[in-house]
C-alpha cells in the first residue's frame, strides 16, 4: 500500500511539474498568474506573494494555474479588468508567445522523460547476458545440443555480447542455419542451430516471418554504465523509438486494427505498474517515470479542446482567420471532450482492475 501511495505522488509529481512550465513562461512572458495550486478540489492551505496565490488543495494528482484574462469576454458580460489588452493579461500577448506558454507544459515533461532516461545510463542498468537458462524439447536449440548454463560467445563469427543482441539475431534468421560459438564450463564448441519459422502479426497486423530456437535466458545480467555524452545519445534515440511506436500504436487503435481494451492504461494500471517498478529498484522506477513522462507528454499534445494540443489548434486557427475561434465553440468543444475524456478514463480504470487482477490482489492483501 505504500508503494502505491507513493506511485500516487510520482503521478502528481509528473502532472505538477507540466504545469510549472506554463508557470515559468507565461512569468517570463510578463503573464500575470493569478494561482498555482498543487492538487485540485478544496483548498487546504495557501498564501500570496505578489499577484499570485499558491495554494495546497486537497487532491494530490497534479496542479493548475490560472493565468489572469485566459478568455475572451463579450463586451456586455466583462468589466475592464477582464478584458484583453491589460499588458499583463494572456489574451493581450502575441500568437507566438501564447503558443510558448502552452507548448511549456508538455515540453518540460519531454524534458523530465529525458532526463529520467539519462540518469538511467549513467548509474546503470541491468543487461542480460546471453546465457541459456532452459531448453525447450523438440525445439532447434534442443537438437543442437544448447543446454543449460551455455554462455553464447558469438553468431557466424560476430561477437554476442548481450540476450537482446542474440534474440535479434534469431528472430531475423528463420529457417537460415546459424553458426553459435559456445562456452561450455572451461571448453568451447560451436553448434549450428537452424531457427524454426514462426509467423507472428507485426504492427499493422500483417503477417511476417521469424525465428525461433526455444532457448531461454538464464536471468544472468550485469550493470552496464556509459557516459554522460553516450547516455544522452541513448536517451534521445530511445525517446525518439518509443514516440515512434506510440504513435504507430494510436493508429491502429483509430483504425481499428489493435483493441483500445487491449492498448490502454489509465490511471490505476499507471499506479500499479509504477509500485512494480519501485520494488525492481532505481533504474526500473526511473525508466518507469521517462516512460509517463514522455507518454503525458505526447497525450497532452493531442488536438482535443480541453488538452494543450487543443489550445494550440486553436491558436494555429486564430492565426489563419486572423481574430479568435468565439469563445462559445471553444466552450462547447471542451465540454464534449472534458466529458469524452471522463468515459475514457473510467473505461480505462475498469480495464486496468480486470487486467492486473487488482480485485484479487486486494483480498489477498486483506487477508
Amino acid at each position: 500500500m505504500l508503494s502505491a501511495f507513493i506511485a500516487l505522488l510520482i503521478l502528481g509529481w509528473l502532472v505538477i511539474v507540466h504545469e510549472l512550465g506554463h508557470f515559468v513562461v507565461a512569468r517570463w512572458a510578463g503573464v500575470r498568474i493569478l494561482r498555482f495550486s498543487v492538487g485540485f478540489g478544496p483548498r487546504l492551505f495557501s498564501w500570496t506573494r505578489g499577484h499570485t496565490e499558491y495554494a495546497v488543495s486537497a487532491i494530490p494528482l497534479g496542479g493548475y494555474v490560472k493565468m489572469a484574462g485566459e478568455q475572451y469576454a463579450p463586451p456586455a458580460e466583462a468589466g475592464r479588468a477582464s478584458q484583453p489588452g491589460e499588458p499583463w493579461e494572456y489574451l493581450s500577448k502575441p500568437i507566438g508567445v501564447r503558443a510558448a506558454i502552452v507548448f511549456a507544459g508538455p515540453f518540460v515533461n519531454y524534458l523530465v522523460a529525458l532526463l529520467s532516461l539519462w540518469a538511467v545510463f549513467i548509474i546503470g542498468y541491468p543487461e542480460l547476458l546471453p546465457v541459456v537458462g532452459k531448453v525447450e524439447e523438440a525445439t532447434p536449440a534442443h537438437a543442437a545440443g544448447l543446454k543449460k548454463g551455455d554462455r553464447i560467445v558469438s553468431i557466424d563469427g560476430r561477437p554476442v555480447d548481450t540476450w537482446e543482441q542474440m534474440a535479434k539475431t534469431i528472430l531475423a534468421s528463420p529457417s537460415r542455419p546459424l553458426t553459435f560459438e559456445v562456452k561450455r564450463e572451461s571448453t568451447t564448441e560451436t553448434v549450428s542451430v537452424v531457427p524454426a519459422p514462426m509467423q507472428v502479426p507485426d504492427l499493422f497486423n500483417r503477417s511476417k516471418t521469424i525465428g525461433r530456437i526455444g532457448a531461454w535466458s538464464s536471468g544472468e545480467a550485469r550493470l552496464r554504465r556509459v557516459g554522460p555524452v553516450v547516455a544522452l545519445k541513448e536517451a534521445i534515440r530511445q525517446q525518439g523509438a518509443f514516440t515512434a511506436q506510440t504513435m504507430v500504436g494510436l493508429l491502429l487503435v483509430i483504425t481499428g486494427r489493435v483493441s483500445m481494451r487491449d492498448s490502454m492504461t489509465g490511471p490505476i494500471g499507471i499506479i500499479y505498474m509504477t509500485s512494480e517498478a519501485m520494488r525492481s529498484g532505481l533504474p526500473a522506477l526511473l525508466t518507469t517515470i521517462s516512460l509517463l513522462s514522455l507518454s503525458l507528454a505526447i497525450f497532452n499534445l493531442f488536438p482535443i479542446p480541453i488538452l494543450d494540443g487543443g489550445h494550440l489548434f486553436f491558436l494555429a486557427l486564430e492565426k489563419l482567420r486572423g481574430r479568435p475561434v468565439s469563445l462559445h465553440i471553444q466552450e462547447r468543444s471542451a465540454q464534449v471532450s472534458f466529458v469524452l475524456l471522463v468515459t475514457l478514463v473510467l473505461v480505462s480504470c475498469i480495464n486496468d482492475v480486470n487486467r492486473f487482477g487488482l480485485v484479487e490482489k486486494l483480498f489477498g492483501w486483506a487477508r
